[in-house]
């Protein structure tokens, strides 16, 4: 009678803990199939996405069905089936899911999509084919660059025009020299 109310208190605990990593990830949360993924490897890939400040958790279906049932998920059964593992990102959802993406691509070359069940995006449904399309975003560092660049170009474009007035001045004046002489 113990060891079933310690088992229970224990499954309670788990689908808190996976509540909770749901709310840190504000509202962020992908499923993959992890089936045929070797211990080694799985470690490089939640090494790889501790790096980028997320977290690959495996954890049994029926929990992690229980731990979302509050969820758009409800409605996707079909995620809670077969061997499951979910990826949270605590800070960075687009470099996160882009290591999945990536570490899937490695693993399993053409077959990668089929390995993704689908996830939760600011508490709304995400398909497998949104997965890989927030993979393909270019990351956040990539767009201030990209911003910075745009700033910066009508400046860049002020300098070298008024680099040019005193140049052509200088050019047009030895022309004229050459010439008298």
């Amino acid at each position: 009678m113990a060891q079933e109310r310690k088992s229970l208190l224990r499954k309670k605990e788990l689908v808190a803990s996976y509540k909770e990593r749901l709310n840190r990830s504000k509202g962020f949360v992908v499923f993959f199939n992890f089936e045929k993924i070797d211990a080694l490897p799985l470690s490089d890939l939640r090494a790889k996405i501790r790096a980028t400040q997320g977290e690959v958790l495996v954890g049994r279906n029926t929990l992690l069905y229980r731990a979302f049932e509050d969820t758009p998920l409800v409605d996707h059964r079909d995620i809670f089936v077969g061997p499951t593992a979910a990826l949270f990102a605590y800070e960075d959802v687009v470099a996160t899911t882009k290591a999945l993406v990536d570490f899937l691509k490695e693993t399993f070359d053409k077959e990668y999509r089929d390995r993704i069940k689908g996830g939760l995006l600011q508490g709304r449904y995400i398909t497998p084919e949104d997965v890989v399309a927030l993979a393909e975003l270019p990351s956040r560092e990539e767009l201030v660059a990209k911003l910075l660049g745009v700033l910066m170009a009508p400046v860049t474009q002020l300098a070298m025009t008024l680099k040019a007035v005193p140049q052509k001045l200088v050019l047009t004046l030895k022309a004229i020299e050459e010439q008298k002489s």
